[in-house]
């Protein structure tokens, strides 16, 4: 496909910034703090469309956790009736970080609008602060035509604290203007302290805006709950 081959290079040139937590601040105190919302349909199959839903939220507190950030998606037809709804949920945030989740619902026809709605953050109170918390390293990016259709996304990711943890990957699209466009997640269950750990995604290309210019790429720890954060943070 002619779209394939700019698209490697925006995988592999683009880097994610990191948001200003300054002027972003929750609606209400137990609310999940949404930042970017976006949303791609795709023919499905057995005539039903698939919807990707992109959520990027953050933490804008200093001294909580929260612990089990969740939105309410409904995909609506064009009379306004509900075609399908789901609560998605990802890791927790730690004090003024970000973090960024997708996920697919099937509608049996196709949605004229879907709706994001915050949840309850379970925010949690915390000795830690944002210093404590590292940054994983995604390295040797390489994204490839797989000839089906299909990109092929592999790399290696590098633990910065001293025990194993699970992580999420999630690459999100952008326009020319950084409008959020969509984006795709990839879970690894296993990721070793010491040397970096190669993973690999497969992504329809259909499934990527063609207005995509470049690609953000975060990848962050699946912990939800304090006590995991106690055995990797009080290891080092």
């Amino acid at each position: 496909m002619k779209f394939i081959a700019p698209l490697v290079l925006l995988f592999v040139f683009s880097f994610s910034e990191r948001i200003s937590f300054s002027q972003i601040q929750p609606s209400r105190d137990t609310e999940t703090t949404v930042s970017e919302t976006a949303y791609t349909v795709v023919p499905s199959y057995g005539g039903k469309y698939k919807v990707i839903v992109a959520i990027v939220a953050i933490n804008p507190f200093e001294d909580r956790f929260a612990s089990r950030p969740s939105v309410r998606i409904t995909v609506r037809a064009a009379d306004g009736s509900v075609i399908t709804t789901r609560e998605v949920s990802s890791a927790g945030i730690p004090p003024k970080n970000r973090i960024a989740f997708c996920e697919s619902l099937y509608a049996d026809e196709a949605p004229a609008k879907v709706e994001f709605r915050p949840l309850n953050a379970g925010y949690e109170e915390t000795i830690y602060r944002p210093a404590n918390f590292l940054s994983f390293e995604l390295l040797n990016l390489r994204v490839r035509d797989d000839s089906s259709g299909r990109v092929r996304i592999t790399a290696e990711i590098k633990n910065p604290y001293a025990g194993e943890t699970g992580v999420w990957i999630t690459f999100l699209y952008r326009d020319a203007a950084g409008k959020l466009l969509g984006g795709h997640t990839k879970y690894e269950s296993t990721i070793p302290e010491g040397a970096p750990t190669p993973f690999e995604m497969y992504v329809n290309s259909e499934e990527i805006s063609i207005q995509t210019k470049s690609v953000d790429k975060l990848v962050f720890s699946h912990n939800n709950f304090q006590n995991s954060w106690d055995k990797l943070l009080r290891r080092r």
